[in-house]
Order: structure tokens, then C-alpha cells, then sequence
């Protein structure tokens, strides 16, 4: 069954890095995979091996190997019609595509589709498409304090600090509970330290050079455990029930 449409999602600040491409997607109703495949065309998206990224109906199901090696050896991404999961999915693409053909990339890396085990780069790279968000600005402190689940000083005493970062949601998974929010969704974070502010694309290449340095072909993330959780809806702004510092207290979603 399809999913149901919700014109003007893009509208609230957690889906703020896609808006530029949605914005593209005439009608009223589901975009199609043509008018994916037209902004991919004009973008020229293409996967770590060079190839174009096409988003191809998805007609049947395959394990994770064969998803990422499909997209890797022949630059296909499966995806299901009137589906959020995998619209969003497109729209990551287009919006950091440096950094979903790193993971993509690492994911191919890391899998052996001879052994029945995952390895932990694999799991930690695939966690971050699903669930990943990125926090990237100068503010590192900030970051420590997220790190160390000291909510009240990463989000009330340092909030000012917040006006100097770029934080962009990564996993399509996290974008599409965003759809009918509520408190408790939690990413799975990295920082990045950058000058303030940050655009769009310097965030997406820095992201893709963390995740995959192509000087040493070596990761700054090993294991899922090094990306820490954070409630989405505690960023300054993305919640209005978080402007009074008494929201932080809740213990069910800020938990320590």
C-alpha cells in the first residue's frame, strides 16, 4: 500500500538541506522516479566508482550486500514508488552526494558477502545512513558536552553556541519519523570541526573525508559505538517546546 503524500514537508527546519531539490519537484502528488532521475541527470551524481546514480524501480527484495554492491558496481539505487523511506533516501543523494557514495563505498568495503558476520565498520556506516546526523561548526566543546549526555549545558547553557553550527540529518529513517514528530527520535551523531557555519557542500565533502580519508583509505569512525545519540528534537529551533530549558529534563528522552 503507498504511503500517503504530505505536500510541504520540506517545511520544517530538520528537512531544511533538501528543500533546494524538493522545490524542483513539480506537482501535487508523488514525485516519479524520472523527475529523480532528471535532478540526478542535471546534478551529475555519480558513485565512487565514476558511474551515474540512477534510481531504478525496485522489483524485488536483496540483502543489504547485494543493495550496496548494486549501487556500487552498477550505480542503481532500488526504489520503491510513493514510498518515504526511499523518496528520502533519493533526495540524500542529491542533496550530500559525496557523502552517500563514501558510505556506499565503505559499506561495499567492509561487507564480505562470504562470511555470515558483519563487521563493525559495516554496521556503524550503515547506522549512519538510516539514523546518522552531522553536527559541523568550531563549537567542539559543544559536541564533548553532547558526547558526555550533559544535555543542560550542550542545550541550554551553550545554546547560544548552536548559531555558529551546520547540523544536517544524514539518515533518511530519522527523516521519515520527522514526518509525524515527537521527542524521543534520536540520531546517531558525528562532529565535524569546521569554521562557522559551514554550507552545505563543505559539510558534505568534510563528512565523506571522515568517513573515508582518500589519502589513507582509513575511517574516523570504526564502530557504531563512535557515533554518539542525541534527540533530534533538541536542536535549537527544530522544536518549539524546547525554548523552555525545563524540556531538557525529561529523562525518558534525555537520558543519562
Amino acid at each position: 500500500m503507498a504511503d500517503i503524500w504530505q505536500p510541504g514537508f520540506h517545511s520544517t527546519a530538520p528537512f531544511r538541506s533538501l528543500r533546494p531539490w524538493v522545490d524542483q519537484l513539480t506537482g501535487p502528488d508523488w514525485p516519479n522516479l524520472e523527475q529523480l532521475n532528471t535532478l540526478a541527470e542535471r546534478q551529475l551524481l555519480i558513485n565512487a566508482n565514476g558511474l551515474p546514480v540512477r534510481f531504478a524501480t525496485q522489483t524485488q527484495r536483496c540483502g543489504q550486500h547485494d543493495y550496496e554492491a548494486g549501487i556500487l558496481l552498477g550505480g542503481h539505487v532500488p526504489t520503491r514508488s510513493e514510498n518515504w523511506h526511499d523518496l528520502l533516501n533519493a533526495l540524500c543523494w542529491l542533496s550530500l552526494p559525496k557523502t552517500k557514495l563514501t558510505l556506499n563505498a565503505v559499506q561495499c568495503l567492509a561487507i564480505d558477502p562470504l562470511r555470515p558476520q558483519r563487521g563493525p565498520l559495516s554496521d556503524a556506516a550503515t547506522l549512519f545512513d538510516e539514523s546518522g546526523l552531522v553536527i559541523a561548526g568550531p563549537e567542539a566543546s559543544l559536541a564533548q558536552a553532547l558526547r558526555e549526555k550533559r544535555w543542560q549545558d550542550a542545550f541550554v547553557r551553550k545554546r547560544a553556541a548552536w548559531a555558529n553550527m551546520t547540523v544536517i540529518v544524514v539518515g533518511h529513517a530519522i527523516l521519515e519519523k520527522l514526518l509525524s514528530p515527537w521527542p524521543g527520535i534520536t540520531a546517531k551523531c558525528t562532529f565535524i570541526d569546521l569554521p562557522a557555519n559551514p554550507c552545505l557542500e563543505t559539510v558534505d565533502a568534510a563528512l565523506a573525508k571522515h568517513w573515508l580519508d582518500p589519502a589513507t583509505q582509513q575511517s574516523a569512525i570504526e564502530k557504531p559505538a563512535d557515533l554518539f545519540p542525541m534527540p533530534v528534537l533538541g536542536v535549537p529551533g527544530w522544536w518549539a517546546a524546547n525554548e523552555d530549558p525545563v524540556y531538557y529534563d525529561n529523562s525518558n528522552v534525555f537520558r543519562t
